[in-house]
């Protein structure tokens, strides 16, 4: 399975106008083999929209997209309100659910690795479980090695303003606190919050 990781920025104001467009992004994907797995759309300043698809042979598939005339015509309907920083990316899948009962907030987090993936990827794998314990479970989360960039997104069922109090447990948890190494393998990171874009 070829993952896609496709990520680009939503205008100031013109949320609204793009999310009347989605049901259409994810139609067209389906019509040339894709699988859509997931979207969400940050919600402070500039919403930032990232969604996973896959197919078995995405170089081909998406070849096929491009030529199609209804993506073009879609993607001169959405011109208007969005910019033109696109990114598609092929990405490891390091964990993927399904679609559930969407959260109240996500959490948007992606990571500038420097060092060692697999060490990095050895000591996030056990931060997973203590992170479910305190009521974040992983939604998902993907690997780009090439660009050194690693995404992921886990579920809250509160506010964004009550995060950092809500997550006060979890950085005082001994289990956690042992995988404060996790630091060492990044060299930057950014953290938002998020909702989960319902699939049609």
């Amino acid at each position: 399975m070829g993952m896609l990781l496709h990520r680009f920025t939503v205008k100031p104001g013109h949320l609204d106008h793009w999310l009347e467009t989605w049901p259409a992004e994810v139609t067209l994907r389906r019509r040339h083999g894709f699988t859509v797995h997931r979207g969400f759309v940050e919600t402070d300043a500039e919403p930032k929209v990232t969604w996973l698809y896959s197919h078995p042979d995405h170089t081909a598939a998406l070849a096929a997209l491009m030529t199609d005339p209804a993506s073009a015509e879609l993607a001169a309907h959405t011109a208007p309100h969005v910019f033109r920083n696109v990114t598609l990316r092929p990405v490891e899948v390091e964990q993927l659910s399904g679609p559930g009962v969407p959260a109240r907030t996500v959490i948007m987090r992606r990571y500038a690795i420097t060092g060692s993936w697999d060490e990095f990827l050895a000591i996030w794998r056990r931060i997973v479980p203590v992170r479910a314990q305190y009521g974040f479970p992983c939604l998902f989360a993907v690997a780009d090695r090439e660009k050194d960039l690693f995404t992921w997104a886990f579920g809250f069922d509160g506010d964004w303003d009550e995060f950092p109090s809500a997550q006060r447990g979890y950085y005082h948890d001994p289990d956690r606190i042992a995988l404060r190494e996790v630091f060492d393998y990044m060299a930057d990171y950014a953290i938002h919050p998020a909702r989960e874009l319902p699939l049609p």
